[in-house]
């Protein structure tokens, strides 16, 4: 048997395959009840269980290991393992050293932390222990120690692997550790940190007058460069703001080298699997922070490790207001990571705060989305809840909350959900990793303008009119990406840094929230995409220098306007596009109008200065706005869809005439794919969705012979379409969960499940007249023939499946 990684996607056995796990932690269990999670976690349908292996758990004093349970039965890793195996289910496991895990220490043994600290911990500049469980990375006793560590742990995984006969496909390597310094909004300043700074600079330019001249400085050699203050001191000058921008590319560099490092250690000890890393960054149900955390392993992605990089969806609560999150999340992530797997490492199941009360109406209509924002693989977090080891846990006794089993071993009524899932991922599952989204527009994701991690506050001295980190939620994230959802327009992210002119010119309109600030190589970027012919929009702002200081106007010289005039007003107004008093943000780019005698005014405030234009460049053209608008009413709205329209790209494959339904189509080559509907509303919407055949492209609509249907609250629909049912019959669209699907010499037998107030319609084409007869539970009901497709409709019944058949 063999599990690898090629491309987007999990191998198994030489097919690609949705990775579905599920969490549950050994250690904080009975070794008595692990039989009985084991076998939940199988009958729930998984294929996977994922745990943390503690440190500190198997080396409770130094120098003594522990995976037999001879201290305490839970250390019986042996058994876990093994058990495992017997319940017919394969294995991740995450030896740390870091695991997090709401386990005091981080899952550093205490008799390190008590032997080693302060000597190992993160320090300020000031030299003080920062107040966080982060060490130095760096430092030899730490290393020391962990060497050791892996010495046990690591050849225990090598043999256990499904290669050699084992249950375990993956290994996590160390856990989310930038958290560290983003929660605490401060970086280490131990000495190793100093001269692995000096030396990351030396690699960049020799130079040491290279450096003086750009920040201003007078080091007479690089050992005598210092580090960047820490704290709330704001930046001195633009030359402080640009050595800052080389601040946090070491960290991306240390932490690289940190994670490459580890992965060395386990590889050379024998482990063979694939290794991941965690992504975190959701803040109280909201992720425009998450990009922050991608940015940190930048070092890290495309061909420079074989790491891949699992995201933690916990989105607390599901709704209109994060609905846009997790997608702008997976779709950062796959731009940056390059062709790998997105994975949900971390899948919300359950919380780990009592306060935060989840339910299954809005962790349904959360995980049928990530299947649709593309998903091959999640791990549910939590299966179990466990009970803390005593004097363990971070918060107390109890680990997680409303799970969907407890650490006693009783299900709850969340177990149904999951189970209900993985019958849907099981069914679909070819079609789900297959499907691909189309799109002919794009929104470019520039990293840099995500490296604040460390950031310090910018004022009038930093010579800066848009502060990305400032503006990058309500312009960018909860603005342009949100708006984009909302209207249903199908698009693609592209990493900036990544990317080409080539690559972006298979879009007919990119989209590039853009400040005062970008790297003279991305500003060539894009200039060359309108040269070639693609339609560019760019907003607030032109730039005018690079990231680190350096003047630079690529942008603002192929475009032809150099304006620096900055308008700012009360209550600001935009007549944009046709459309008049638009708000809009301050301040606003102003531009002089014998400036611009070969563009096209779209945009001027109120008080009729121009701060928008739409030019032609070479072969393609640009349109420029000099501030930017958010999306916080309705307005909104109806501006960027006249800008997305004016390129003439096809802006959705799905779409509705009820503008708060939110629909989603995916393709596989095959001529199948997979479509969402959503409604994120607290209450039910009345409405017709379209959507294009995979196949023929031609235009059909849910429902198909009725003007419209009630879409419940808070509910979405996940429907195969094209889904081949066997018999020369193919399934277009349903409704209805599709749970099971068995074929008969005379029959097919569907298992399905629906919302009690959601009409059930199931919509067929092929060879249909070999129909004779449908039975829903048993009871005959009529069906109809409508442009040669068989059209089904059904009652769905009150949380229970129902049995489809349909009769040769």
């Amino acid at each position: 048997m063999e599990f690898k990684i090629q491309n987007e996607n999990f191998i198994l056995n030489g097919e690609k395959t949705f990775l579905n796990s599920g969490e549950i932690h050994y250690f904080r269990i009975k070794k008595e009840l692990w039989d009985t999670h084991l076998a939940a976690a199988k009958e729930a349908g998984l294929t996977t269980v994922s745990t943390y292996v503690p440190w500190a758990w198997h080396e409770p004093e130094e120098g003594l290991f522990d995976f037999t349970g001879k201290t305490l039965p839970e250390r019986d890793l042996h058994s876990w393992v093994a058990k495992c195996q017997e319940h017919g289910l394969m294995c991740t496991l995450k030896p740390g050293p870091f695991i997090l895990a709401e386990y005091r220490g981080a899952g550093l043994p205490d008799w390190f932390l008590e032997k080693y600290v302060p000597e190992v911990k993160m320090h300020n500049s000031k030299g003080d222990v920062v107040a966080s469980d982060g060490v130095s990375l760096f430092h030899p006793t730490y290393l020391e120690k962990v060497e050791k560590w892996y010495d046990q742990i690591m050849p225990f995984i090598s043999e256990r692997e499904l290669s050699k006969g084992g249950p375990v496909i993956l290994m996590q390597i160390c856990n989310e550790i930038g958290v560290f310094s983003w929660l605490a909004h401060q970086a280490d300043y131990n000495q190793f940190v100093e001269e692995k700074f000096q030396q990351f600079i030396k690699d960049k330019n020799p130079s040491i007058d290279y450096w003086n001249k750009l920040w201003k400085t007078y080091y007479y050699d690089f050992e005598a460069i210092q580090l960047p203050p820490d704290g709330r001191l704001p930046y001195e000058n633009i030359e402080d703001r640009g050595r800052d921008y080389e601040w946090h590319l070491f960290w991306r560099r240390y932490y690289a080298d940190y994670l490459r490092m580890l992965t060395d250690m386990a590889r050379l000890r024998g482990v063979a699997v694939p290794f991941y890393h965690n992504l975190p960054g959701w803040i109280y149900g909201n992720g425009y922070e998450f990009p922050v955390n991608i940015t940190m392993y930048e070092d890290l992605f495309q061909d420079r490790s074989d790491i891949i990089f699992g995201v933690d969806h916990i989105p607390e609560f599901m709704s209109y207001r994060n609905l846009h999150d997790d997608r702008i999340i997976n779709d950062i992530t796959f731009a940056m990571q390059g062709k790998k797997p997105l994975f949900a490492a971390e899948f919300q199941c359950g919380s780990r705060e009592y306060h935060v009360v989840t339910n299954n109406t809005e962790m349904e209509l959360f995980y049928k989305a990530s299947v649709a924002n593309g998903l091959t693989g999640w791990n549910y977090y939590m299966f179990s809840q466990g009970r803390n080891p005593e004097r363990k846990g971070y918060s107390g006794s109890t680990f997680y909350w409303f799970n969907p089993m407890t650490p006693e071993g009783e299900k709850t009524n969340a177990f149904p959900l999951v189970q209900r899932m993985n019958k849907i991922i099981s069914t679909s599952e070819k079609l789900i990793v297959n499907a691909k989204r189309k799109a002919e527009i794009a929104v470019l994701f520039y990293p840099p303008y995500y490296a604040t991690e460390l950031e310090r506050p910018t004022d009038a001295k930093s010579d800066v009119v848009f502060n990305y980190a400032a503006i990058r939620r309500p312009a960018y994230f909860d603005g342009l990406l949100k708006i984009l959802q909302v209207l249903n327009i199908e698009y693609d992210m592209l990493d900036l840094n990544a990317t080409n002119a080539v690559e972006m010119s298979a879009y007919k309109q990119v989209w590039s929230f853009t400040t005062d600030e970008m790297n003279a190589a991305e500003q060539q970027k894009l200039a060359d995409y309108m040269k070639n012919g693609g339609q560019a929009v760019i907003f607030p702002n032109l730039p005018k220098r690079e990231m680190n200081g350096n003047a630079c106007t690529i942008l603002r010289d192929v475009i032809g306007v150099h304006s620096d005039e900055v308008y700012s007003f009360d209550s600001p107004l935009l007549d944009i596009a046709g459309f008049k008093d638009i708000k809009c943000a301050n301040p606003q780019m102003i531009f002089r109008e014998n400036h611009l005698q070969d563009a096209e005014i779209i945009a001027r405030n109120i008080e009729g200065k121009i701060c928008g234009f739409r030019k032609n460049i070479g072969k393609g053209n640009v349109t420029h706005l000099g501030t930017w608008l958010g999306f916080d009413t309705e307005a909104h709205r109806e501006v960027y869809q006249a800008l997305v329209r004016a390129s003439g790209a096809n802006l959705h494959q799905g779409n509705t005439n009820n503008r708060d339904i939110i629909v989603r189509q995916r393709f596989t080559d095959e001529g199948a794919g997979m479509l969402f509907i959503g409604n994120y509303f607290n209450e039910n919407h009345v409405g017709k969705v379209t959507y294009r055949h995979p196949k023929t492209h031609e235009s059909l609509t849910i429902p198909y012979a009725q003007e419209k249907m009630e879409f419940p609250a808070t509910y979405g629909i996940l429907s195969p379409l094209n889904m081949l049912l066997g018999s020369d019959l193919c399934l277009l669209h349903t409704t209805s969960d599709v749970l099971n699907i068995e074929n008969t010499t005379n029959s097919v037998d569907l298992q399905l499940f629906g919302h009690r107030d959601l009409l059930g319609e199931m919509l067929i084409e092929g060879n249909i007249s070999q129909v004779k007869k449908v039975y829903v539970e048993n009871e005959e009901v009529p069906f109809k023939i409508i442009n040669n497709r068989l059209l089904i409709n059904y009652k769905h019944t009150h949380q229970n499946q129902i049995s489809l058949k349909i009769i040769f």
